[in-house]
């Protein structure tokens, strides 16, 4: 066997872990007449005390953070990911109907696992589920440390102002929402036009730049093995259901006609308020202290899906004191050197700091 073999074969026993590859289904109920599987993974530390539900960007996939179990481990984190609908093997619905799906599959597999309460991290477009999550069903948040780490934000390019978005949300409908379909010309005639190539960025190798940054304390064995598990991962993510790719570009994007895509608040401006009101009634209905919600925010550096000054500059803003009252707190930081494909590379130190926050 050639040290090739052996590296394939260290890969494959890696990524075919049963801990990525996990599965339950959802009984009929009064809005659907038939099953509905969900796939996930579950990995890092297992505890029922730290645990981060995850909701991962435009590819809604399991596998994205599987390379960084190890870390999780380090830090005692257990990490739930699921498929969202339309990915691996969880089933497919509508743009419409993916928010309502989202929270009840959120809170039937979290009961499914006896985890009573989460600390949530999104990445890109998982913003606008995690957000659903932290509005709808708030009480799953960990009661002593409630705790939301916000990767790269998606912010709508009517806020971010990004041409290539804003030529994109002009597409038809029937075009975005066959986007999973036209993965095989992305990088030809369709890529500069619906540029969603950030979140794409782990599934099409080419596409991920390269970087030599390490931040301080980086384990440098734990970055090469992550980068050398990317390219598998990308075979096995595309081998499976990626139908999910166009429901949620259409969902992202959210047409004027289709406000309610993101939930009842609309955007991030009118979302604030309503959860520093949901923060105070807590904090009023109950006899013992209730500790203030931790939002913590990491912007690219460098990002062409939300720019570096207007998306991120409105996102802030939408946090501004306030709005968010004093129950909330907020802070952001721009993390060095990192772009909005590869923010949450361990080489960057993102989800370290996450997992500091969440402990601290």
């Amino acid at each position: 066997m050639t040290s090739g073999d052996g590296r394939e074969a260290e890969v494959s026993r890696y990524l075919d872990d049963d801990r990525f590859h996990r599965s339950f289904t959802l009984p009929p109920n009064t809005n659907r007449s038939t099953d509905f599987k969900v796939t996930y993974a579950d990995f890092g530390h297992h505890n029922d005390e730290h645990v981060i539900l995850f909701c991962g960007p435009l590819l809604g996939s399991r596998y994205l953070l599987t390379t960084q179990d190890k870390l999780a481990q380090q830090y005692g984190v257990r990490i739930i990911s699921p498929d969202r609908p339309g990915f691996g093997g969880t089933t497919d619905v509508g743009p419409s109907d993916r928010i309502r799906v989202w929270l009840h599959i959120v809170e039937a597999l979290l009961q499914h696992l006896s985890i009573r309460h989460v600390s949530l991290a999104c990445y890109s477009g998982g913003s606008i589920y995690a957000m659903n999550v932290l509005l709808h069903l708030r009480h799953l948040l960990h009661s002593t440390h409630p705790y939301v780490a916000i990767c790269a934000p998606w912010v709508h390019p009517s806020r971010s102002g990004v041409l290539s978005l804003r030529l994109a949300s002009a597409l038809p409908d029937k075009i975005v929402g066959n986007y999973d379909r036209l993965v095989n010309f992305f990088q030809s005639s369709l890529g500069p036009v619906l540029n969603f190539s950030s979140d794409l960025a782990v599934i099409v190798p080419s596409i991920h730049r390269g970087s030599d940054f390490l931040a301080p304390g980086t384990n440098i064995d734990a970055v090469t093995l992550e980068e050398s598990l990317r390219p598998e991962l990308v075979r096995r993510v595309m081998a499976e259901d990626i139908r999910g790719l166009g429901q949620d570009a259409l969902l992202l994007l959210k047409r004027a006609e289709h406000p309610e895509y993101w939930g009842t608040w609309g955007d991030y401006d009118t979302l604030v308020p309503l959860l520093a009101q949901g923060e105070n009634e807590r904090y009023a209905t109950v006899s013992s202290p209730v500790p203030p919600l931790k939002v913590d925010v990491f912007f690219a550096e460098s990002d062409h899906m939300i720019g570096t000054a207007i998306g991120p500059t409105w996102f802030n803003h939408s946090w501004r004191p306030e709005q968010r009252g004093d129950r909330i707190h907020y802070s952001s930081v721009v993390v060095p050197k990192a772009t909005h494909d590869n923010i949450l590379d361990l080489r960057y130190g993102v989800l370290e700091r996450i997992f500091q926050g969440l402990l601290g």
